[in-house]
């Protein structure tokens, strides 16, 4: 008698005294995980690995839409500039200068202090003033190397705000070196 049709015997003989119904009546019998450890059969689990990220974006092509309206504007980047969006509480020029350049609030409020933050081309008089849609905030670095009639600032252009509860998403256009004319009022 081999040692599978041993189990099944066993496994026959104890489901007629516990359950008071013979073998060949049942429709359904699964053998016991014990049963499968006495006949030396092993499972093995295999894992299947993937090298492939599992977050692979699609960007959108030219000709689809993406349900958001993209102006001109948006599309022009060269390789000094980044589209980004942004999520900030408010639209305050501190947070968004923040986000957006990656700067410290403690060395913005210093840049505040300093007269070098600009918001369209004139001096910030609050730091707490609030961006809108077609602004550009300028950090002024300090005069251009090549140039005594530019000025290299960093530069964050507001390109549209959406309000999300209590966050605000905010498209910006970064550049973090731009050479601008000097302004009228700036005192080196």
């Amino acid at each position: 008698m081999s040692l599978h049709r041993f189990s099944k015997n066993i496994f026959s003989s104890f489901l007629t005294t516990a359950c008071n119904k013979s073998f060949s009546n049942m429709c359904c019998a699964t053998q016991l995980p014990l049963l499968n450890a006495i006949t030396n059969t092993q499972e093995t689990s295999l894992r299947y690995k993937s090298k492939k990220s599992k977050k692979q974006s699609q960007a959108p092509s030219d000709s689809e839409e993406t349900g958001e309206e993209s102006t001109w504007d948006d599309k022009v980047v060269d390789k000094n500039s980044k589209v980004m969006n942004i999520t900030v509480n408010s639209t305050r020029i501190d947070a968004i200068l923040k986000s957006g350049l990656g700067i410290a609030r403690n060395k913005i409020e210093t840049f505040f202090y300093e007269s070098k933050i600009r918001l369209n081309g004139k001096k910030l008089l609050k730091k707490s003033d609030l961006a809108q849609e077609g602004d550009e905030i300028d950090v002024v670095k300090g005069a251009s190397v090549t140039n005594p009639n530019f000025l290299t600032v960093a530069r964050v252009e507001v390109l549209g705000v959406t309000d999300k509860g209590e966050t605000v998403s905010v498209k910006i256009r970064r550049c973090k070196n731009l050479a601008v004319e000097k302004y009228e009022d700036y005192m080196s």
